[in-house]
């Protein structure tokens, strides 16, 4: 007959097994909200009244059961129950204090000489790995059976908030239109890794031109607007009548309103420098000496 572990440790481990078991579980299932939900606080409350009572039967039967035993072995019960819990589990993870000093035990091999110590392995070393496997075991069936431990659901469900985040922010960040749209300088280098992103295959890194037009010099084949920054915003948005190559990305939402701006920053600043790349395409269009550089 083993000793009593206190309500007071049994009922707080049964609720913190029950709650992780919870937490798990709704969290694989992004419902984590759930936690504080009233029916599982109900649950939570229920299970608590329940285990009490639980504890008050098993109080019962041990004190019955010590009346019902011999007098030797309920001796060594008081023995083991000796001072508070805490100590009682000083002595259950580190040895007996009383038996730590029975000397070390030796085997002798005789043959070759050595002495071999065998000593008992400590009581915290053998619990802790315990401890490893039970992990182990709760870390392999979650991972088979629920997403708490899968890294691909982790990412998959990351992903997806990342996407409402997203959502939300372009909500209460209206996008830029043209009729707002200006040259900013923060947004030069911004712009241009978009820039790189999106437009150097046909422009070239610099803007002086591959299969599509210099954005360097003063020759435009679309003119759309009076304003150079924003026929320059105009034509990312809408697209060129005359080259289809150049498409619409802004109408068809390929690239924001916010990232455009950037974009055309950009492209407004290599134009309007004085210093031009040193290699660059001819010259497509007509010049507009009013967007020259002053």
């Amino acid at each position: 007959m083993r000793s009593r572990i206190p309500s007071f440790i049994m009922i707080p481990s049964f609720l913190s097994i029950i709650i992780f078991m919870f937490y798990v579980f709704f969290r694989s299932y992004n419902h984590i909200y759930y936690l504080v939900h009233p029916i599982t606080i109900s649950f939570l409350i229920v299970t608590t009244i329940l285990l009490w009572i639980l504890e008050f039967v098993n109080s019962l039967i041990f004190r019955k059961k010590l009346q019902s035993i011999e007098e030797k072995e309920r001796i060594k019960i008081f023995e083991e129950n000796e001072g508070n819990y805490f100590y009682r589990l000083y002595k259950f993870i580190f040895h007996d204090p009383k038996k730590m000093n029975d000397g070390v035990k030796k085997i002798d091999h005789g043959f070759d000489g050595i002495i071999e110590l065998d000593n008992r392995l400590p009581m915290w070393w053998i619990h802790l790995f315990y401890m490893t496997i039970i992990f182990s075991a709760i870390y392999f069936f979650s991972y088979l059976f629920m997403d708490f431990s899968n890294p691909y659901k982790e990412y998959e469900i990351a992903y997806k908030n990342q996407l409402k985040q997203i959502e939300i922010f372009e909500k209460n960040t209206p996008q830029v239109t043209i009729e707002n749209a200006c040259f900013k300088e923060n947004l030069i280098d911004s712009g241009k890794t978009l820039f790189d992103e999106n437009c150097a295959t046909c422009h070239q890194s610099d803007g002086s031109g591959n299969i599509g037009p210099n954005l360097t010099d003063d020759y435009w084949i679309n003119t759309k607007e009076k304003n150079l920054f924003k026929n320059i915003f105009s034509i990312i948005w809408n697209g060129s009548d005359n080259n289809p190559t150049m498409r619409a990305f802004g109408k068809s939402g390929e690239i924001k309103g916010n990232d455009i701006e950037k974009i055309s920053s950009y492209v407004y600043f290599i134009n309007q420098k004085s210093k031009k790349p040193l290699t660059s395409k001819a010259p497509q269009g007509k010049k507009i000496t009013e967007w020259s550089k002053i």
